[in-house]
């Protein structure tokens, strides 16, 4: 099991389409190795649709939400991130 430190990939790509393509890249590799990420969510204070779009959105079009569910957990998730990503992942799949 991995850890995925999201706000070390905020920091190293200031772009967040950029951003985005670095998680997805991250999490297709866990899916590929059938292994399981933990995403750590400490000190990141907002994530963007165009994020979301570019890194789970594209999870989901590619692999499935399953596939997204089986591959990854969070870790120092606020209530309000939490809140967020459901909505998200909830509008998503009604699309």
């Amino acid at each position: 099991m991995n850890t995925i430190i999201l706000n070390q990939i905020f920091d190293t790509s200031k772009d967040l389409t950029d951003a985005g393509t670095c998680l997805y890249d991250r999490i297709k590799a866990q899916i590929n190795s059938n292994d399981k990420a933990i995403i750590d969510m400490a000190g990141v204070t907002s994530m963007s649709s165009v994020f979301m779009n570019v890194s789970i959105g594209r999870i989901i079009d590619e692999y499935g939400m399953d596939a997204l569910k089986k591959a990854i957990s969070f870790s120092n998730i606020t209530q309000q991130q939490a809140k967020r990503l459901t909505e998200y992942l909830e509008r998503y799949s009604n699309i």
